[in-house]
């Protein structure tokens, strides 16, 4: 066996919940399922794209299931792993994805902006986490989502968003010392522009992604993947923890 295949092994049985089963977290759920790990999407609204999320994981022969969880809620979280531990009693991987971006000027910003990106972020990171350790084995590993800003400049008209992804990059340091008693890595995903959002203007999306300094063609879909292949090195790695990985095609610089 070599030694990738090693360490892709491991993983084989294992079970992720990912927060956040449509478009990007549905790319990781495929590629987790492929290494054998049994997948449970959770979701608020889009229930059409978690349960294809769970089929598609489904046909590469390993369980699925979804459950609705709204994340920035505690009440709906226990409920959600009452449910899960029915069925999974154990979780191994956590990936933390639920997001809301809503760029809006500074003048502009409204208290229901800040509730909201708080809710998504903080909130939909710390409530996931703090309710399913309690079925994490030493060795598993959580998996947050920040942002690029969160380690590198600020963007303009972006302020809830890039304050509240600052958090989540903190809040990943905090839990990787807070949990490493328990033998549990933490690790977050700095991402830049990887996937343009719904009905965003494709020049718009172009001009973005020609920010980055290496001049290296890069579709939607292979960022994508490659976001999905750094979850599923993370979900492997016990030599870090507390780390934010930009995925920004060196934007950062």
């Amino acid at each position: 066996m070599g030694i990738l295949d090693k360490h892709l092994a491991r993983l084989r049985d294992q079970t992720a919940w990912i927060t956040g089963g449509k478009r990007i977290g549905r790319m990781v759920a495929r590629v987790l399922a492929e290494q054998g790990v049994h997948v449970v999407a959770s979701y608020r609204v889009s229930e059409k794209e978690a349960d294809e999320t769970a089929a598609e994981a489904r046909q590469l022969g390993v369980r699925a299931i979804t459950v609705h969880a709204d994340v920035s809620s505690l009440a709906s979280i226990r409920t959600a792993v009452e449910r899960v531990q029915a069925e999974f009693p154990r979780i191994h991987i956590l990936v933390n994805m639920a997001s809301v971006y809503r760029p809006v000027a500074w003048n502009e910003v409204t208290p229901t902006d800040w509730e909201d990106h708080f809710s998504a972020h903080v909130l939909g990171t710390f409530w996931p986490t703090q309710l399913i350790v309690p079925l994490m084995p030493a060795g598993a590993h959580i998996i947050n989502i920040a942002d690029i800003t969160s380690v590198a400049q600020a963007q303009p008209a972006n302020l809830p968003y890039v304050v509240t992804k600052a958090a989540v990059a903190s809040m990943t340091r905090a839990m990787a010392l807070e949990y490493a008693g328990q033998g549990l890595f933490v690790n977050a995903l700095a991402p830049g522009p990887i996937l343009a959002p719904e009905d965003y203007p494709a020049e718009k999306w172009a001009r973005i992604r020609d920010r980055s300094p290496v001049k290296y063609p890069v579709t939607d879909e292979e960022a994508v993947e490659q976001f999905a292949l750094l979850v599923l090195y993370l979900s492997m790695t016990t030599m870090s923890t507390g780390q934010i990985y930009p995925l920004d095609q060196g934007q950062h610089l």
